[in-house]
């Protein structure tokens, strides 16, 4: 038991797979996980399955049981579960991932194979994604630009599903559905796939619905949520030929926390200095002013064609269409017209070649992208951010050797990108223009196999992002954050240097990992308060500027598990991380504090076609010490804090290999009222309350 389990667990710290392509990410698309597996090491993904990157890269994978068990958690939420990893919050409704300390545009999301292209950048804006229909998703540490291009300077969350299901004789699925305590909330999501002669088809939905969230000891009104999302993917197959065609459809309508919208400047400073909504109304699932919405479209295409001998080709289009809509609280009835009103569209094509002989694998792709952003008229309302468009070209090429014992990847790319914008301020000129930029990037990499318990992968490479047209030009309040952000034209690209190392060691019954980085970022760009308030129509808010400096990254991330008893797992990780200016030695502001999460859980034996498990969770979140009072609106950070919490289950396999499962978990156990550092409606209001979740699912 000791050995087969541990297995399981060192298939993410010393995979066995070399990288693979879209094409074989997944070789047989049911959810075989065997109920012991998943019992004792949920959080990993199952043996056998391939990495979805470079297997020289340090990066972690979730399986599919711990997203249909993070069912009513948003994608950031869930991903905390990885060491390294937390997130950014705006206010109870809206929270984007963070690795290593890096956030929003640095953070790049693959989803399907495609890179993610949105309104994200805003960071009241989580990713337009529903994450259910997902089947592995991984986390890769590094800068992993050769491969994906720009903006990936901090990490890549690759979002993968499984391969379809050609040539399996009978339908196959899943249908859940999650009851949440805290905002009364409910979901449902259903995943349906099967084949007919060369064909193979899969479709899938998800519905929540939410009400008003609940802090410790008061509600926070206007914080409901409506999201309704499909998908549906159908491919034919030969055997040198696979074509597939994907959409996908999110919709998302969230109202906005009224705290952070104030009338005036005495008020706005009122509200901060209490920390709190001073008034309180009764919960409600109706969501009212101000609120957003937004509607994600993607349609994909992919051809995979393995002539033979000179190799394999990949070939994938995508247009993605972003609706996204703002409503504020507006005199003489005008709250129904949208004060901000964005459509975004982007093709994004991208063609990759790789071939293996011997201990050599070769690959190389082109990618090309184009995006239009436009703000629709008859807002009555200047816009926040200009019209613009991106296009971008890039071309890559990656030379990997393989060995028994260790492994080594080299990879160099260009990337080009103009930037074109356009807008009217509030005085009526004309600002905008045209940006190129054009970068050189390159990473090297390497695995060791030291014996069967140590090996080491390490990693180093230079990435670089163009600063988002909002950095540039952004000059208007976020909705949900309550602060108004002014944007800087003369900023440059960041350039980073990013060298990660990853040390394991795995026995029968243990396994640990300590994973160490150091990132140099040249013209690093954040936004600080300038301790100056502006009153428009909507109301008072704090001015936020944006500014670049050279920064400096380094942490620790440690990761252990051990399974001292048959039916005991012990399960801990913690995360250190210092980020300051090179030149000043000032500490960057929004970093995330020291934290401790550990786990203990409880697997009985028990004879039959039933099996259980319970488990006791804690998080120890410190107090962020390592900040600067002149890059904050308040001159102190919240009190550490402790968390508590509880998870039990039971799997029922039925005679015909169905299986029932049931989910019980019970975050903030105790209702501990507290404060995130990292959540920016902090000045306004407090973190969620207890919140219970029961999940059922039906696997057939």
């Amino acid at each position: 038991m000791y050995a087969t389990a541990l297995g399981v667990m060192a298939a993410v710290a010393m995979p066995q797979e070399a990288w693979a392509g879209a094409d074989e990410v997944v070789q047989n698309s049911k959810d075989t996980t065997s109920i012991h597996q998943e019992q004792n090491i949920h959080e990993i993904v199952v043996t056998g399955r391939r990495r979805l990157t470079s297997v020289n890269s340090v990066s972690t994978q979730l399986s599919k049981s711990v997203i249909d068990q993070s069912m009513g958690l948003s994608l950031a939420s869930m991903l905390e579960q990885v060491s390294g990893v937390s997130s950014i919050h705006t206010g109870t409704t809206v929270a984007k991932p963070v690795i290593n300390g890096m956030y929003g545009n640095r953070i790049l999301i693959v989803n399907n194979g495609v890179r993610q292209t949105g309104q994200q950048w805003g960071a009241d804006h989580a990713p337009e994604i529903d994450k259910n229909s997902s089947t592995t998703i991984e986390v890769v540490k590094g800068a992993e630009a050769v491969r994906y291009g720009s903006e990936a300077l901090g990490g890549i969350i690759v979002m993968e599903q499984n391969k379809l299901p050609y040539g399996e004789q009978k339908v196959h699925g899943r249908m859940a559905t999650m009851y949440g305590s805290n905002g009364q909330r409910y979901s449902l999501v259903g995943t349906a796939e099967g084949s007919f002669s060369s064909f193979a088809w899969r479709v899938q939905g998800t519905y929540a619905n939410s009400g008003d969230q609940k802090t410790a000891h008061y509600l926070l009104n206007n914080t409901g949520t409506r999201e309704l999302d499909f998908s549906a993917g159908i491919g034919y197959q030969t055997r040198k030929l696979r074509t597939e065609a994907y959409y996908s459809r999110y919709n998302l309508k969230l109202g906005v926390m009224r705290s952070a919208q104030m009338g005036s400047i005495d008020l706005l400073k009122e509200r901060i200095e209490l920390g709190q909504p001073v008034d309180v109304y009764p919960f409600s699932r109706h969501i009212d002013y101000p609120m957003q919405e937004v509607i994600h479209q993607t349609a994909i295409g992919k051809i995979y064609y393995q002539p033979g001998k000179i190799g394999n080709f990949f070939w994938q289009t995508a247009y993605q269409d972003d609706d996204r809509t703002e409503n504020r609280i507006r005199r003489m009835n005008h709250s129904n017209i949208p004060a901000v009103s964005l459509h975004l569209h982007s093709l994004l094509n991208q063609l990759r070649w790789d071939k293996t002989y011997g201990a050599w694998k070769s690959e190389a792709g082109a990618q090309m992208a184009y995006i239009k952003n436009t703000n629709q008229a008859g807002t009555g309302v200047v816009p926040i951010i200009p019209n613009y468009t991106e296009t971008t070209f890039g071309l890559y090429a990656v030379q990997k050797y393989s060995r028994k014992q260790w492994d080594a990847e080299a990879g160099v790319r260009f990337d080009y990108q103009q930037t074109k914008a356009s807008g009217y301020d509030w005085t009526g000129s004309l600002y905008g223009g045209t940006r190129n930029f054009g970068n050189f990037t390159y990473s090297l990499g390497g695995r060791y196999r030291i014996d069967n318990h140590w090996s080491i992968t390490s990693n180093m490479g230079l990435a670089w992002r163009a600063p988002h047209v909002y950095e540039l030009y952004s000059n208007g309040n976020e909705l949900g954050s309550g602060m108004f952000v002014i944007g800087d034209s003369t900023m440059n690209s960041e350039r980073s240097y990013k060298w990660v190392t990853s040390l394991q060691y795995h026995n029968d019954w243990m396994e640990a990992r300590v994973d160490g980085y150091l990132q140099w970022v040249d013209n690093y760009i954040y936004d600080a308060p300038t301790h100056q308030n502006i009153i428009v129509i909507s109301g008072a808010y704090p001015v936020f500027q944006y500014r670049q400096t050279t920064a400096f990254f380094r942490g620790v991330d440690i990761d252990l598990r051990f399974q001292p008893l048959p039916t005991l797992t012990y399960h801990a990780m913690t995360s250190f991380i210092w980020a300051n200016e090179r030149s000043t030695g000032n500490y960057l502001p929004c970093i995330p504090s020291t934290r401790f999460d550990h786990h203990l859980k409880w697997m009985p034996h028990m004879s039959g076609r039933i099996s259980a498990w319970a488990e006791a969770n804690h998080r120890f979140v410190a107090r962020q010490r390592r900040f600067n009072p002149e890059s904050d609106l308040i001159s102190f950070a919240p009190p550490s804090y402790s968390l508590f919490g509880l998870e039990v289950g039971i799997n029922y396999t039925m005679k015909n290999e169905q299986r029932l499962k049931l989910f019980i978990s019970a975050d903030n156990l105790f209702n501990k009222e507290y404060k995130e550092y990292t959540n920016r409606a902090r000045y306004y209001a407090h973190d969620m309350g207890r919140d219970v979740r029961c999940t059922l699912s039906w696997i057939f």
